[in-house]
């Protein structure tokens, strides 16, 4: 499999379980998101959250993460950065 079909295939296992990871700080990746991302709900956050560890989990870099984000959500490259780094930093990927 390609490593864009990888991308893809865990980019749809992901947005299939939205639930956080084990050991996930769900409070404060969204405290440090949510008053930056206005226009971004909190299902959105989550589900960017969600991507972005299943990502970093199948041992693909962060900047794979983030142009996936960028790909499949329509986010900044800048806000996908400080999606995958919040998700590494508090949700446990």
């Amino acid at each position: 499999m390609t490593r864009m079909g990888l991308c893809g295939a865990t980019a749809a296992t992901a947005l299939l379980t939205l639930a956080a990871p084990a050991g996930a700080d769900t409070a404060a990746y969204l405290s440090g998101l949510e008053p930056v991302y206005t226009s971004l709900t909190r299902e959105q956050l989550l589900n960017a959250g969600s991507i972005s560890c299943a990502i970093l989990d199948a041992g693909q870099p962060a900047p794979v993460a983030v142009q996936t984000l960028y790909r499949e959500m329509g986010l900044a490259l800048a806000t996908g950065n400080d999606i995958v780094s919040a998700a590494a930093l508090h949700l446990g990927c």
